[in-house]
C-alpha cells in the first residue's frame, strides 16, 4: 500500500536471539563456551554481598594469574585465604572479589553458551524465538506462559495455581498487584506497560529481596512497550495465547521474552495493521488506508501524516511518526 514503508517497523519476533546474561565481580562461572543449555542449567554463582580482599605473594596461585580467574582458598601466613575471582594484580598482590551466600544464576532458555566475559557477561544464543521489549526488570527467569483474564472492573485475578509460571497482564499492572504476584510464587510478569513509580517500588522490591537472608527465586517483569496506559497490541497478544503453557523465559540484554518454538508456527499480522503510539488516539489500532499529505495537528505542528482506520470504526488522521506497523 502506498506510504506504508513509511511508517516505522516494529518486529514481533527475533529468530534465534543472542542474548546476554549480566555478572558481577566475584561471580563463579560455571558454564562452559560451546556448551548446551537448557532452561534452569546453572551459569554462574553469584556472590550476593561481593568485598575486595588484597592476598599476598604466599597465598599466590600461579595457575590463575590471568584477570577474571578463580582463585581458590589457600592456607596462609594468616590464616585461610577466601576464595574469589582475581581481578587485577598490582606490585606482587592480587585483589580478588569474594563474599558469602552464593545464589544461583541459570539459563533462561535453550541453546549454548556463545562467549563468557568474567565479570561482565555470559552470552547465549538461544534456540527459537524471541519477543522484544522494551526493558526487564529483575534477573532473567523462566517458567511456563499463562494469560490472565481481565476483569469488567480492571481487577487482575491471581491464582495459586500460577505458582511457578510467568503470568501476562492484559492491562496495565502496578507494583501493589506484582508484590502479590510474587508472594504467591509466580515466576515472573509481562506487563505491557509500567508506570515510573510503580518500576521504582518494584526495583526496591527486589533489592530488600537481595538483602535477605534467605532470598526467594528471581522475579523478571518484561514492559513491553514504556509508560502510558495501553493494552497489549493485538497481534503481540495473538502470539502470546499461542505460547500458553509452553516453557518460555525472561532475558534483560536484549529485553525480550524466549521461546523454543518455531517462528513458521505463530500467527503473523496483517501488512496493512498499524498501531498508534503516540498522540490522542496512542494505543489504539487499525487498518493504513493512505497518505494523508502535510496536516496541521495539535498545537499547530504540521507534519506527514497517515489516515487509519480504527477497529471502532473511525477514520482519524496520525502524523506517520506516532504511528508504528508490526513485521
Amino acid at each position: 500500500m502506498s506510504g506504508l514503508l513509511l511508517v516505522a517497523p516494529r518486529p514481533l519476533v527475533a529468530e534465534r536471539p543472542r542474548v546476554c546474561v549480566p555478572l558481577l565481580p566475584g561471580d563463579r562461572i560455571i558454564a562452559i563456551v560451546g556448551a548446551r543449555v537448557v532452561p534452569g542449567d546453572l551459569l554462574a554463582e553469584r556472590v550476593r554481598d561481593p568485598r575486595l580482599v588484597e592476598i599476598g605473594d604466599a597465598e599466590r596461585d600461579p595457575g590463575s594469574s590471568h584477570p577474571g580467574a578463580w582463585v581458590p582458598a589457600e592456607p596462609g601466613r594468616r590464616g585461610t585465604s577466601p576464595a574469589g575471582e582475581l581481578l587485577f594484580e598490582h606490585a606482587g598482590r592480587r585483589r580478588i572479589a569474594t563474599g558469602p551466600h552464593p545464589d544461583l544464576v541459570s539459563a533462561p532458555g535453550t541453546g549454548r553458551v556463545a562467549a563468557i566475559r568474567p565479570g561482565v557477561e555470559i552470552v547465549l544464543e538461544l534456540d527459537g524465538i524471541g519477543i522484544p521489549g522494551a526493558e526487564l526488570l529483575g534477573d532473567p527467569g523462566h517458567g511456563r506462559l499463562a494469560i490472565l483474564p481481565g476483569e469488567g472492573d480492571g481487577r487482575i485475578p491471581l491464582d495459586v495455581a500460577h505458582a511457578g509460571a510467568i503470568v501476562v497482564f492484559p492491562g496495565r499492572a502496578d507494583a501493589e498487584t506484582l508484590t502479590r504476584a510474587r508472594a504467591m510464587g509466580i515466576a515472573g510478569a509481562v506487563v505491557p506497560a509500567l508506570a515510573e513509580r510503580d518500576r521504582r517500588d518494584v526495583v526496591a522490591s527486589e533489592a530488600r529481596q537481595r538483602a535477605g537472608l534467605h532470598r526467594l527465586a528471581p522475579f523478571p517483569v518484561l514492559v513491553l512497550d514504556g509508560f502510558l496506559r495501553r493494552t497489549i497490541a493485538a497481534p503481540m497478544r495473538e502470539i502470546l495465547v499461542r505460547l500458553s503453557g509452553v516453557e518460555v523465559g525472561l532475558v534483560g540484554g536484549p529485553p525480550m521474552l524466549v521461546a523454543t518454538v518455531s517462528a513458521e508456527d505463530l500467527p503473523r499480522p496483517d501488512e496493512d495493521r498499524v498501531r498508534v503510539r503516540g498522540g490522542p488516539e496512542a494505543g489504539r489500532e487499525g487498518l493504513f488506508l493512505g497518505l494523508a499529505g502535510p496536516h496541521r495537528l495539535a498545537g499547530g505542528v504540521v507534519a506527514e501524516a497517515g489516515r487509519v482506520r480504527l477497529d471502532d470504526g473511525r477514520d482519524v488522521v496520525v502524523a506517520l511518526g506516532d504511528l508504528e506497523r508490526f513485521v
